[in-house]
């Protein structure tokens, strides 16, 4: 055939197109294991974030010694419908529609110091998620955390932000005085501005700019904290005694 020909041209760019899809995929193939294994070092970096751990993880940490921290200051458990244990299994046994949820216990010495959940709610442009702390009381929050989201960079983008995180922090879900539950919410503007000294506790500030997606915040908050709470109302009563 004449290196010439129309045919020629065709047949060795179909040739290269091949050569190259399949490089491709074996390299896709290739890194897909160790994708994963970032996602998952990722997400138990967030869970031991949002716990607040009496002796916070070093920057320059590596995975190992992330994943021996991990795995001795959190406990995994799951819970049923009725904020019961459930024996024999791990979060990454649930499967979709199973009613059960992953439940991450931070025990420092035995003692339990914090209780941890996942929330996944809507933001302006994306799905956000993340990781929702308790104190040992059930009522005291201790950290959050987002992972993964898609919101404008410098608007909704600054969830991630420890400003905004740290806002959480000692802020309460449960109203004892009204003996209700109380989630705490994002409000638009500063809670010092707008917010009863009585009602502070329920309330972090805002972000300018990005009300769509502190209202997503607050109804994730609010969904998730409801849907664990036959757990949590358990550990308040029991704290009661």
């Amino acid at each position: 055939m004449p290196p010439q020909s129309n045919r020629y041209t065709f047949m060795f760019a179909f040739a290269v197109c091949v050569v190259c899809s399949l490089s491709l995929s074996a390299v896709s193939q290739g890194l897909k294991a160790k994708q994963e294994m970032n996602v998952a070092l990722d997400i138990k970096k967030n869970i031991l974030k949002a716990v607040g751990l009496k002796d916070p993880i070093p920057p320059e940490a590596k995975a190992q010694e992330v994943l021996a921290i991990y795995k001795q200051k959190i406990e995994e458990k799951v819970l049923n419908s009725q904020g019961l244990f459930v024996e024999g299994k791990l979060p990454s046994d649930i499967k979709e529609g199973e009613g059960l949820s992953p439940l991450y216990v931070y025990k420092e010495h035995g003692q339990i110091m914090a209780y941890c959940f996942p929330i996944v709610g809507k933001g302006l442009w994306s799905t956000l998620y993340g990781y929702f702390a308790l104190e040992s009381d059930a009522v005291t929050v201790r950290g959050i955390t987002f992972y993964k989201h898609g919101e404008t960079p410098g608007l909704g983008a600054e969830i991630e932000k420890s400003w905004f995180q740290n806002n959480f922090k000692g802020k309460k879900i449960w109203d004892a005085a009204k003996n209700m539950l109380s989630p705490v919410k994002v409000i638009k503007g500063k809670v010092a501005d707008s917010v009863s000294e009585e009602n502070a506790p329920f309330h972090v500030d805002g972000i300018t700019g990005a009300t769509m997606t502190s209202k997503g915040v607050t109804a994730m908050i609010d969904k998730w904290v409801r849907a664990y709470e036959p757990f949590l109302g358990q550990i308040r009563q029991r704290e009661e005694l």
